[in-house]
């Protein structure tokens, strides 16, 4: 279901010399006359700073107007959670002349003084990707902003996590980060346990890891995951309650940030593929409905055809950052977090795809769910933020899975477009095949079922029919307009079809196109993992053991004949096993918790071939 480009100032700039001071008061700044300033705010404990002053620097009075044209402003490590001080560099929108830079304290602080108009951010740390992203200034008081930067060197914790739950086929490792919501200083002594009774207490740096084992309903087809609840007290703090956690054979992180006080406060993290099912989502619904009939001109007129190789060769604009709506209501939000597009993929695939789907259903969701943010970075729903992180929208949250990190790191950059300029408006929905079974209780939105059973489409809306077998016999759950997300997940498990056959069969008709059914990938800097690394099994005959990981002590999940061809996710060294091809400790990864020795595995290669897990 539905479901700019920014100059960045790098390491490599960061230590020349900022620009000449100018009074606010001539650049459209006026409140203090010669500086900007973070005051104190009461969402956060920032400190008061002038613009140049150092962090001890003394403390500078805050006018009630302060409350007025200004944004509270916190930066934060986008994996872990932690607080960080920053440079800000704030200037109005097509003046960078008038550039203002700004000392931040990890607690975060208030931007104030700003006159009406639109600014541009731009967030620097050391060993940080800096982020850039819009304000919009009305003259009241914003929205709390939080900026979420990922660190220029990857963290490989979630996969080496992964590798923990692969160690049984039932297994999953939950960890996590604990801080106080105020500070943003992290807590220790707080104790977290699962549905399933295990235990752990954060550490100082307020880190959690929790292992569980569970009945893994999800091998089985169609099935949804079970879920938990996962609570976390401490002395002193509310405490939180998280429920709804999907149980997968992996890892997952989570960033909780804990309130002062009495009681508890419950966050549902209900997957949406189960919110669908036990009730329709109409309001999502009747708003892609509208959004479909107002993107009407990006149907494929007659005589006029965009090929894919058009749109590969054209740069199509990928914005660098988004700005979601969080705390929302709706499409009505209450606070914003912006992330680089790819941070934003990475954490909200999960939250449309079930995680433990095939690496290549996960791989062209990334595809569609990138391209939906995009579209929604040029055409924002306020001007507060680009787009809301409910139902309403595309559902976000902060919390990380391994896979679909994978998914999103493996299609890096890659969206769709109907025009070789812009992200088109990439729809999908959970089952769209054009029959709408009357035994099965499922809410069928699409208008138009004229297509037929084992088909999708819905031609009153300018989508055409597309044969679409893997669908045949299972009742209309969505609108019919896109991509199927059930039918991803058929595809690759059952029919072996990777990741970009897939995202063209659903909008071009696999270089077909008519219609609304005429988005192209654009030809970007995605890495060929998943879908184009291949091996085949050679055992001269023989059953190869699937294993849980990478070993022959971890517990046997399923068996693959001779001659069957994989996708290798990843690879890492394990138990030396000697087959067809030598002898070897090399293990790959064709699945959540399913590897395969090697040795007998034919890449081409007797050295890895894929990156590293």
């Amino acid at each position: 279901m539905n479901s700019s480009t920014a100059s960045k100032n790098n390491a490599s700039n960061r230590g020349s010399a900022a620009p000449a001071m100018r009074p606010l008061a001539a650049l459209g700044l006026p409140w203090l006359a010669g500086a900007c300033a973070l005051a104190m705010s009461t969402a956060f404990a920032g400190q008061t700073l002038k613009a140049g002053d150092n962090a001890g620097a003394s403390k500078i009075a805050v006018r009630g107007a302060a409350t007025q044209a200004a944004i509270d402003v916190r930066v934060r490590d986008s994996l872990s959670g932690r607080a960080l001080q920053a440079e800000l560099s704030i200037a109005p929108v097509g003046r960078s002349d008038a550039r203002q830079m700004l000392p931040l304290a990890s607690q975060g602080g208030r931007v104030a003084g700003l006159a009406k108009g639109d600014y541009q951010l731009t967030v620097s740390v050391p060993g940080y990707q800096s982020l850039t992203t819009r304000v919009n200034s009305d003259g009241a008081l914003g929205l709390p902003t939080t900026l979420w930067l990922s660190p220029e060197r990857e963290s490989d914790q979630l996969d080496l996590l992964a590798l923990k739950a692969a160690e049984c086929s039932d297994c999953v490792v939950y960890s996590g980060h604990v801080y106080d919501q105020r500070s943003g200083k992290p807590l220790a002594g707080v104790s977290v346990r699962t549905g399933q009774g295990e235990r752990a207490v954060t550490d100082g740096a307020g880190y959690f890891e929790v292992r569980s084992k569970f009945v893994n309903t999800a091998l089985k087809d169609d099935a949804l995951p079970p879920t938990t609840t996962i609570d976390i007290e401490g002395p002193g703090y509310r405490a939180h309650r998280l429920s709804g956690v999907s149980l997968l054979n992996d890892s997952a992180h989570f960033v909780v940030d804990l309130q002062a006080g009495s009681g508890r406060s419950d966050e549902n993290l209900t997957h949406v593929q189960v919110l669908a099912k036990d009730r329709p989502l109409k309001e999502r619904e009747a708003i892609l409905e509208q959004l479909d009939a107002a993107n009407a001109d990006q149907a494929m007129r007659p005589g006029h055809t965009l090929s894919a190789a058009q749109v590969s060769a054209a740069a199509v604009a990928v914005p660098s950052s988004i700005r979601v709506g969080t705390s929302c209501s709706g499409r009505s939000c209450s606070g914003v977090s912006v992330y680089s597009l790819e941070d934003y993929v990475g954490k909200g695939l999960d939250e449309e795809w079930i995680p433990s789907w095939h690496a290549n259903s996960l791989a062209a969701g990334a595809v569609a769910y990138r391209t939906y943010g995009a579209y929604f970075v040029a055409h924002p729903i306020s001007s507060r933020y680009d787009i809301c992180n409910t139902t309403s929208c595309q559902v976000f949250n902060s919390d990380s899975v391994s896979a679909p990190v994978a998914a999103a790191k493996a299609t890096k950059g890659v969206i769709l477009s109907r025009d070789g300029r812009s992200a088109a408006f990439s729809e999908y929905s959970s089952e769209n095949n054009a029959w709408d079974d009357p035994s099965d209780g499922l809410s069928c939105s699409n208008n138009d079922l004229s297509c037929g059973n084992g088909k999708n489409g819905s031609p009153r809306n300018n989508w055409p029919c597309l044969s679409d077998s893997v669908g045949k016999g299972k009742g209309c759950f969505g609108h019919g307009r896109g991509m199927s997300q059930w039918g991803t997940q058929r595809w690759a498990n059952s029919n072996g079809r990777d990741w970009k056959w897939i995202t063209d069969h659903y909008f071009n008709n696999n270089n077909s196109p008519g219609g609304m059914r005429n988005a192209y990938r654009s030809d970007s800097s995605g890495t060929p993992n998943p879908g184009s690394i291949t091996g085949t099994v050679n055992t001269n005959g023989t059953p190869l053991n699937v294993r849980s990981g990478p070993g022959t002590s971890y517990s046997v999940v399923d068996t693959l004949a001779d001659n069957t061809s994989v996708t290798i996710q990843c690879q890492t060294n394990g138990t030396s096993v000697t087959g067809t091809y030598g002898t070897s400790k090399i293990w790959n990864r064709i699945g959540s918790g399913r590897f395969i020795p090697d040795a007998y595995t034919y890449t081409g290669s007797d050295t890895s071939v894929a990156p590293a897990c």
